[in-house]
């Protein structure tokens, strides 16, 4: 099973882009809207691993501030335009961000990361260990 990377992203292009780019490696699902996307993550219907967000406007910050508050165990990587915005969304709690335009190998590799440390922080959970211990020879 792929990892779920919830997509938030008002235009349809766009989209269209990160979708091709993001389906080989990953299950991308699309929400239009900041409250779609709250939504999306509150009902469970879909396992998320990780949300992939712009961070251009103040709109997206707040966005990012609630995600990461109602859900903590879900990162969030951010899309700045500039660096200065980046470590902004990662002050309101992106756990990461990239670049626009986006360097698409780079962004690969950092929801692989984040998205498989999510997961195995959710299984670790569910099966109630918190972590794991070396075993003594």
């Amino acid at each position: 099973m792929k990892p779920g990377v919830l997509v938030v992203e008002p235009h349809l292009d766009s989209f269209a882009v990160l979708h091709r780019r993001l389906l080989d490696r990953f299950d991308p699902v699309w929400a239009v809207t900041f409250e779609e996307a709250l939504r999306s993550m509150r009902s469970g219907n879909v396992t998320i691993d990780a949300v992939l967000v712009r961070a251009d406007s103040l709109a997206g910050l707040e966005f990012i501030a609630q995600a990461t508050k109602r859900h903590p165990h879900t990162p969030v990587v951010a899309i700045a335009p500039w660096e200065v915005q980046g470590d902004r969304a990662c002050a309101h709690g992106a756990k990461e961000w990239v670049s626009s335009p986006i360097n698409f190998p780079h962004l690969l590799a950092l929801l692989d990361v984040v998205g498989c440390a999510a997961r195995s922080d959710r299984e670790a959970r569910g099966s109630g260990l918190s972590h794991l211990v070396l075993a003594s020879v």
